[in-house]
């Protein structure tokens, strides 16, 4: 019997071993032209839903040494013996896990642990996850994830595409490109223009465009999809000349890419590069000596420097004699007058964007006088705002309190006292609809003259009691919780060992079949069986699905459309009046107000019209 027994398992672990290899063995060498050939790795789940992944595809040559603070090179590829067949990922791009915001550190619990993953310079690497069985005639679409991490920190690691492949049977590829101070540093001019992580995603666009084929891919229906500064990427390739011809739709998420504060003018480094000079020693002019120095520096030190610096895209025309610049002026102008890749776009944000990370409202309970939300509101607006710069010190001031005073009269109460779930609502709704809605919604208008559009607000808080335990109750959607469900974590198996709820999966598997039906076919209802009315933006009708347990569009009891017109429409009037000081004459000439008579009559005006619609 003894003999009987070791046989079987003998027998079971050579089954088992010679089908592992039988099954690698019928997975496909794809040759790619001037770099080597590759072989994927089979990825199951319950040993049936299986995909390949090609894990640490080079798309550029390591950004090292005299590379460091320079464009990606990609001529030549990075090329390699022998069959390529790694099973895991290559080290993330150097990053400070301390970089990480506190108040998306609820969200990244519930999917990674950030401080486990492999760092390195060498990062420039993409992965491409494909399904297994029968192509569609002109292959898979293809979506490419550019992941949040406000230019700081972010990687492919964090994001397992399982469920979204093997479920919607589409390509999704994850890009790794240069963050913080590798992808983002200027020395305001053609020695280093800055933007070179934006230039590792063109380059990883043009490596997709020219070989995504080859992996069953359609170089024909290339959708990008991002969240946060992902999704504000994607809006400056929509204007930049170069990229516009590598993709084909956009999944465009909880972004701000039409806001002018989300890209710097060169010059606001300059007190930085004067500090990071003096702290690593290195001679501030000429900067071709000051580059030297830092790419000798360590890039541990380099990061560790730059601890909570806010790292953004560049204005860099004329910075070089060499091109144009990738940014030559802020997308916003692009946009405004029609100049940008016309796609279709899918685009929306959450109910409470950035609540977790507004720190007055943590200690509000009980009720509280309108006079202490309106205190309330002008510490949040203060802090929240970036206001115009006041050459003249004599009505600075004043002016700031003009704008400032605008924004309390439309968002504050006319009741004498309010709730705390009141107060919390009102502040939550500011921080919302000026950060993310309104240049949403802007962008919703632009581009539905244009191209199909389909906008959302995601209402959809998750029932899974462990999921939400580090969210206030009082909260709903903040931002990133969405992608929850956007890439079926609720399938996921996770380190926090989470049991999702089965209604979390069911709408999980809604919101993956809308947003990879739009990657296809450039509708997010075409061909589902879900009996969901997703109605295309218009500008004379602009419908927004609101993302809830009933998926209702929009309409005037669900959605507050005059918060639109007014960041869109009335806030920058206000803002260019209050730039140009004290002073302002109407377009025939005739009437002058001094600012004092505006800091009156302007936010009266903005009531009269909200109150009555003119």
């Amino acid at each position: 019997m003894l003999r009987l027994t070791l046989c079987y398992l003998f027998t079971l672990y050579f089954l088992k071993i010679f089908g592992a290899k039988e099954r690698a063995d019928r997975l496909p060498v794809i040759s790619i032209p001037n770099q080597g050939e590759i072989k994927g790795v089979e990825i199951s789940k319950n040993r049936v839903h299986k995909i390949i992944a090609y894990y640490g595809i080079p798309y550029a040559q390591a950004p090292l040494e005299h590379l460091r603070f320079a464009p990606p090179m990609v001529d030549p590829l990075p090329s390699w013996e022998g069959v390529r067949n790694l099973a895991s990922y290559k080290p993330s791009c150097l990053q400070n896990p301390e970089d990480f915001r506190d108040e998306d550190l609820p969200f990244f619990k519930l999917i990674t642990n950030i401080t486990d993953i492999e760092l390195s310079e060498d990062c420039l690497y993409l992965n491409i996850f494909v399904p297994m069985g029968n192509v569609p005639a002109g292959g898979f679409a293809t979506v490419v994830w550019f992941h949040p991490g406000h230019f700081t920190t972010g990687s492919p690691v964090f994001w397992n595409p399982h469920t979204l492949v093997y479920s919607q049977r589409v390509i999704i590829v994850t890009v790794a490109f240069r963050i913080n101070i590798f992808g983002f540093l200027t020395t305001m001019d053609g020695e280093a223009p800055g933007n070179f992580g934006l230039m590792d995603q063109q380059a990883s666009l043009t490596w997709i465009k020219n070989n995504i084929e080859k992996f069953s891919g359609n170089p024909n229906n290339v959708c990008l999809m991002g969240y946060g500064t992902g999704g504000t990427s994607i809006g400056i390739h929509m204007i930049n000349s170069e990229s516009k011809q590598l993709f084909h739709k956009a999944i465009i998420m909880s972004s701000n890419i039409l806001s002018t504060t989300e890209i710097k003018e060169p010059a606001e480094q300059k007190e930085y590069l004067d500090n990071i000079a003096h702290t690593f020693g290195c001679d501030r002019t000429p900067t071709s000596q000051l580059l030297e120095c830092l790419r000798r520096a360590d890039g541990k030190d380099l990061i560790k420097f730059t601890v909570n610096t806010n790292w953004k895209p560049v204005i860099d025309v004329g910075l070089s004699n060499k091109s144009n610049g990738f940014i030559p002026e802020p997308p916003n102008s692009y946009f405004e007058r029609g100049d940008f890749h016309k796609i279709p776009i899918l685009s929306g944000y959450t109910h409470m964007e950035k609540v977790l990370g507004i720190d007055q409202i943590k200690n509000i309970s009980g009720q509280a006088s309108s006079d202490y939300l309106n205190g309330l509101l002008k510490d949040v607006i203060t802090s929240d705002t970036v206001f115009p710069n006041m050459s003249d010190p004599n009505c600075g001031s004043n002016n700031t309190e003009l704008i400032t005073d605008a924004i309390i009269f439309f968002y504050g109460s006319t009741n004498p006292s309010v709730t705390a779930n009141e107060l919390l609502k009102i502040i939550a709704d500011f921080t919302t609809e000026k950060n993310f809605a309104a240049s949403t919604f802007l962008l919703a208008t632009y581009s539905s003259k244009f191209e199909p559009t389909f906008m959302y607000r995601f209402d959809m808080k998750p029932v899974t009691e462990s999921a939400v335990e580090q969210l206030p109750e009082w909260v709903t959607v903040p931002h990133l919780f969405d992608l929850l469900y956007v890439w079926g974590v609720p399938y996921w198996t996770t380190s926090d060992e989470t049991q999702w709820a089965y209604s979390d999966k069911r709408i999980a598997d809604t919101i993956m079949s809308l947003w990879m039906n739009f990657a296809k076919t450039s509708d997010p209802t075409e061909g589902s069986i879900y009996p969901i009315t997703w109605e295309p933006f218009q500008s004379d009708k602009p419908g927004i699905l609101i993302v809830n347990r009933t998926f209702d569009m929009s309409h005037s009891k669900n959605l507050n459309y005059k918060a639109f017109e007014f960041w869109n429409d009335y806030y920058p009037k206000i803002v260019k009046m209050a730039s140009q000081c004290c002073s302002f004459t109407d377009s025939v000439g005739i009437v002058t107000f001094s600012y004092h008579t505006l800091l009156i009559w302007f936010p009266f005006h903005i009531y009269y019209e909200v109150s009555y619609g003119i």
